[in-house]
């Protein structure tokens, strides 16, 4: 199991810098293209036509990469009064079903995001001409990395390795 853990790690660290870059880069385009669009719209009394469409597609892209980095991260909000009362095997038995529940949930979020995504293969984004499958493709993107992590995680726990590493 350790071989397997580690192997895990080490594919995961490439693709944790992946998603950081990926994420920093959406966030500054988003910036950019946006103050684009203001400055157009209210300075040159021009708007454009594309940079809506192409802000909601990124910031969908950045929503679910975010919640991915969050889940890896453990930076999600959580309600921990009962699970802080846990100790030992308890805690390690909670935080595994809970890891297990995200990791179906992810499961069936790749899952159905492949449908939407060719579902959306004839849906064009007026403005752009994008297909909008590029849009829910995230689904199954964020979905993977978010099962690649909650594998690791429950791996950990049982290996008795201390999951911050994981995410370092």
């Amino acid at each position: 199991m350790k071989k397997l853990l580690r192997a895990l790690r080490a594919a995961q660290k490439p693709l944790n810098a992946l998603l950081d870059v990926v994420g920093v880069v959406l966030l500054v385009l988003l910036v950019v293209i946006i103050t684009q669009e203001v400055v157009n719209r209210y300075v040159f009394n021009h708007p454009g036509k594309w940079s809506e469409e192409l802000a909601i597609a990124m910031l969908i892209w950045f929503g679910y990469l975010g919640i991915t980095v969050g889940y890896r991260d453990n930076k999600h909000l959580c309600i921990t009064l009962f699970a802080d009362r846990l100790r030992g095997t308890a805690r390690k038995l909670l935080d595994t079903f809970s890891d297990l529940v995200m990791l179906t949930f992810c499961l069936l979020m790749a899952w159905q995001g492949v449908k939407v995504a060719q579902f959306d293969v004839i849906n064009i984004m007026p403005a752009t001409g994008i297909s909008m499958s590029y849009v829910s493709c995230v689904l199954v993107v964020s979905g993977i990395a978010m099962i690649f992590e909650a594998i690791i995680k429950i791996l950990s726990r049982f290996a008795d390795e201390p999951e911050k590493e994981a995410a370092a």
